[in-house]
Formats: C-alpha cells, structure tokens, sequence
C-alpha cells in the first residue's frame, strides 16, 4: 500500500511537505527577522490588528503577616505575571514606597491612569494553619470596592500550588471584564524533540513555568490534543516498524488506552462532546474518523486535521483534491464541503492546520505567503481573511480557551521557537526557545485536582 502525502501542520507529525520514505522528515527554515521588540526572534508579525483601549491596572504587593512573607511575594508575582499575559489590562508600576495599608487613594491611582486596583492579603483560616487569600478589586474610575472573595492557598511545595493561584487570576480577569475567561490556569501540550531524533510531549503553564514531561513508551510522539474537560490528552506514537497507534491519556489517574493503531493514525482532535476524531490511512490516501466508527470523509481524496465547530454541528479540515492542500469547512452531517481558504492555481498556496476558535467566530490555519508558512484567521464562512504573521514559518496555530490567544511554532536556524500571540493587540512573547518545540495545543481551563 503506498503510503498517503502527509505535510507539516497542526497536530501533524512534523513530516516534509513531499512524501519521505521514512515519513519523518523534518522540514528546515531559514530565521527571519526578529519579533517585535524581541532580540534573536524567528518572525514578524504583521499590522492587521484592531487598535482596542487597554484599561490601566495596578497589582499592589501582597500583604502577608510574619511566616508568610515568601508566600506573598510568589502569589504576588504570580498574580502579576497572569493579569499582565492576559493582554486585558495594561499593568502600571507603581514605587515600592508607597503605603498601602488602609482605605485606597482612589484619586491618586486615577492620577496615575489606572482604572482597576487590585490589593490583596493573607491570613489564616480561623482554627486551622491554612493561609487564606483576600482578593479586592477596585474600580478606580468610581472609586468603590467592585468585588472581594478569599481563596484558600495550597502550600508552596504542593503540586497545584501555581495553578491554584493562576485560577484567582483568572477569577480577577472574569471580575475586571464582565465576564471574560483568562488564560491562566490553562496549560499547553507539545512535542518536544531530543538531540537524538527521539520525542516526547511537554505539558507546561500558559505562563511557561512548571513543565511536566511525559514519556510515551515510543521513540517518536505526535499531535498532542487536550479533551473538552481537560482532564485527558490524546496524542500519536510510531513504533520501529512505521506502525502508529493513538493513545489517550488520563491525566489524573495516568492510565492510557489505545484507541487505534495502523500504518497511518494521525492528527487526533476531540469532538465537543467528548470523542476522539483523527485521520486514518486507506488506500493510498486518507480519511477523517470519529471514535466509534463514524466516517466524516470518504477518503477519495486526502482528509487530515479536523477541528470542530463549538457546537459541534460542523468541522473544518485540510484536504488536497487538486494535490494542493486547502481548507475546507463542511457539515458533520453531510454535504459539501466548502473552501475557506484562498487557492490560486498554478502557484504554491498550501494551507494546513485549522483550528476552530472556542468562541465560534474564526478559524486559524497556516497557510504559504511567498514560499514561507504564515498564521492566518478567517471567518468561517471563508471571509475576512487577515495574515497574522509576516517573516519567518510560523505554524501549528491552537486557540486559548479566551478565543483571543494563538499558540503556534516558529523555526528558524536555531530550532523551534513557541510562540503565544494576542490577536487582538499584536502583543507576543515566547512560551519556550532554543529547542526543538512544536505542535503545540492549548488546554481548556484545568479542573481542580488535575
């Protein structure tokens, strides 16, 4: 059986954009100019972004009592770090000497631009030793007290101890917003490659702290996909003889199952409600299937990467019937299939790696804009295309939970580069750099005990 055309995507298993005999041929990329403000960056980003008015905050020092002084200054920077990576609130800095105690001077922080003050204090719960966290936010602008709630803080050494504090974060943003989700109690998945060819996937923090490796059992992993809840990860693996087989993961208990295996298993997603979806090698080709048997593509022609509407009513994937790989949104219950994004013929205009924001509003892919993988987003009707990046191959683009932010990979000479962009603001910053990073995925909220 010859084995289908595979190319580098989203999720995909960083193959050559040609067929290879190995299958595991790892494309190369000339480094572009830097990012932004950033020295040594892989890429540009481009100038298609909505100007939009940023309220000014100040995030004062934690008040923390005797015994606790190191806790409050790692909750503090913590809290800081994600309502600043939040690209909602513009974070002004304020001198250390200020006094802070007492009623706030609502009239000097108007002075100083901020709009929200957020103070906050520990304690102890009465009749334990477990630290309390008192959070206030303050609108400033009408100078009352907006909304106060205490959280009980894990120990510092204790495994959920930033993740319970990037969830207060999270807490302040839906406060401060009316309503709006954060980012930061959220991580992302990827693939990250050894010296020696071998792979195997990283959890990390949105904020790029606590990595958590995982080791797969195979020499080569690929297309890490977090479940709707959070709590389970897919991904693909590829033994010595070419075979690959897809493997959930319970994060909580540890446990993996193998949901499918052949000579071409690839490109695993989640459907809304819970089943895995991924692309399974026929023929010479291949074709998109859901956990159970549901066929969503025929395999006439070359099927991969679905990503699903969040109501889970229609899916968008890359196929390529004129052997130039485009994308193509249809219906899980049938009908034809239309394209999204824009193909000219006779030139060399791929597009791979969809993903459907969890707002419902736009899609993102990569796509070739002379000769180099950019970012795109478009509506999902195939209007309103905007190129986010401009310099550089920039790829493998996944929604944050927010609908706002982009994880992606960007190569260069010196290796692989992941990225996480505002799509907003044009703001960006590094996740990780200087190895071999990529295909990314970005987890929904993380439950508690995860």
């Amino acid at each position: 059986m010859d084995r289908p055309r595979v190319f580098r995507r989203r999720r995909a298993a960083g193959w050559g954009r040609r067929a290879v005999a190995t299958g595991l041929a790892f494309a190369a990329a000339a480094a572009g100019a830097p990012l932004g403000g950033q020295e040594g960056g892989a890429l540009r980003l481009g100038l298609t972004y909505e100007a939009r008015y940023v309220p000014g905050m100040v995030v004062a020092p934690v008040s923390a009592g005797a015994g606790f002084e190191e806790l409050g200054a790692a909750v503090g920077e913590i809290l800081r770090t994600d309502l600043d990576y939040s690209d909602r609130f513009d974070i002004i800095a304020v001198s250390d000497t200020l006094t802070w105690g007492g009623t706030p001077n609502y009239a000097l922080w108007n002075q100083v631009g901020a709009v929200w003050l957020v103070t906050s204090e520990i304690s102890v719960a009465p009749g334990t030793q477990t630290p309390l966290l008192r959070v206030s936010l303050h609108d400033v602008v009408y100078g009352n007290l907006e909304n106060v709630q205490a959280f009980t803080l894990p120990p510092m050494d204790a495994a959920d101890f930033r993740m319970s504090v990037h969830r207060i974060s999270d807490r302040i943003v839906f406060w401060a917003t009316g309503g709006q989700r954060g980012i930061a109690a959220t991580r992302i998945a990827l693939r990250r490659r050894d010296g020696d060819g071998s792979s195997y996937l990283l959890l990390i923090d949105s904020d790029g702290r606590n990595p958590q490796r995982i080791d797969t059992g195979g020499r080569n992993v690929f297309s890490p996909a977090f479940s709707p809840d959070a709590t389970r990860i897919a991904y693909t693996i590829q033994d010595e003889t070419g075979y690959f087989s897809l493997v959930e993961m319970n994060l909580i208990t540890g446990s993996r199952r193998t949901v499918a295996s052949g000579r071409l298993i690839q490109t695993p997603t989640w459907t809304p409600d819970g089943r895995l979806a991924y692309a399974e090698g026929v023929g010479g080709t291949a074709r998109i299937m859901v956990e159970g048997g549901e066929q969503l593509t025929d395999g006439r022609v070359q099927s991969l990467n679905p990503s699903f509407s969040p109501d889970g009513e229609s899916f968008a994937y890359e196929a390529d019937p004129a052997n130039e790989q485009q994308v193509y949104v249809r219906r899980v219950s049938g009908g034809p299939a239309r394209r999204i994004s824009i193909y000219h013929p006779r030139e060399d205009t791929n597009a791979a790696g969809p993903d459907w924001s969890p707002n419902g509003d736009r899609i993102a892919y990569s796509a070739l804009s002379d000769r180099r993988w950019q970012i795109f987003t478009v509506n999902p009707d195939g209007t309103d295309r905007r190129m986010l990046t401009r310099r550089g191959e920039s790829e493998d683009p996944s929604w944050a939970p927010d609908g706002r932010h982009l994880v992606f990979s960007s190569i260069d000479a010196q290796g692989s580069t992941v990225w996480i962009l505002d799509v907003f603001t044009g703001r960006s910053r590094p996740l990780t750099a200087g190895r071999l990073d990529g295909l990314p995925d970005w987890s929904p909220p993380i439950p508690p005990g995860s």
